[in-house]
């Protein structure tokens, strides 16, 4: 009989916890760019070489040109152009989220299905909150990349299930135990990449949907409310995230009403 949910919860938890279950290194063309950008010395030709080096990191970067994430009024003509108006941050955060889809391999079927499925929806997440930064004002950057990682516990977790052959593959077993343990493992995974704290902290609340907190709407506010407009199970209405964003209507018109918006940013993230 296979074991529990509970039961698998914990002792997963704690394989982590010990240092057994394998985390995740930063993807490695994300190294790399950081790399470049932290030293002083990097030219921006010299940058542009680099990226030109990996097509497909180009092309998806290029689809940037003309988009909110650029200062000015037009569209980059060059890499090189964009390069030079994108911020270092903004430029590290876009190589980090292209590189995440190929941190995920396993010769299982049924686990690279459940990872592509939980990848699509983190990209959708991704595009709620960037269409919900625009609306409230919050820092659109921080916004795409903390839609992007607020499940990346997922990854380690479904790694790490290659080696547990009892536990049942079934996707309802799979997402409850991905639901259940991302928030943990992600906050862990984010604090060695050393990724700023309010993206680890919207990753450790995820799923956390009655969150309160004083002050002023914040990261985790938005990407909990992108979450919840992303996911098939939606959670009680109103979230609390939604009277601090000032977006107190029903998630359902709030959808509808972010449709148009929402398919631009979808077609860029994918």
């Amino acid at each position: 009989m296979p074991p529990s949910i509970d039961t698998l919860r914990m002792a997963l938890l704690s394989r982590f916890l010990k240092g057994e279950a394998r985390i995740p290194q930063m993807p490695e063309a994300a190294v790399r760019i950081r790399k470049l950008l932290d030293d002083p010395r990097t030219s921006l030709e010299q940058l542009t070489r680099v990226i030109t080096g990996d097509p497909p990191l180009a092309a998806y970067l290029m689809q940037f040109s003309n988009t909110p994430l650029l200062r000015g009024d037009r569209a980059c003509s060059s890499l090189r152009e964009l390069l030079g108006r994108l911020g270092t941050r903004q430029l590290a955060d876009l190589v980090l989220g292209f590189s995440l889809q190929h941190l995920f391999t396993s010769s299982e079927p049924l686990l690279q299905q459940a990872f592509r499925t939980r990848w699509r929806n983190a990209r959708e997440r991704a595009a709620y909150c960037a269409v919900l930064a625009q609306r409230t004002g919050l820092s659109l950057d921080d916004a795409m990349l903390g839609g992007l990682l607020q499940d990346i516990g997922s990854l380690p977790l479904l790694s790490e299930l290659e080696h547990w052959p009892d536990v049942p593959r079934d996707s309802d077993t799979l997402h409850a135990l991905c639901e259940q343990l991302s928030g943990d493992l992600g906050a862990l995974i984010l604090t060695r990449w050393q990724l700023p704290s309010a993206v680890i902290e919207s990753t450790r609340l995820f799923g956390q949907w009655q969150r309160q907190h004083e002050g002023a709407a914040d990261l985790a506010d938005l990407v909990l409310l992108a979450s919840a407009l992303q996911s098939n199970r939606t959670p009680p209405e109103p979230l609390p995230a939604q009277a601090k964003l000032g977006l107190e209507q029903p998630l359902g018109e709030l959808r509808q009403e972010l449709a148009g918006e929402l398919q631009l940013w979808k077609r860029l993230l994918a």
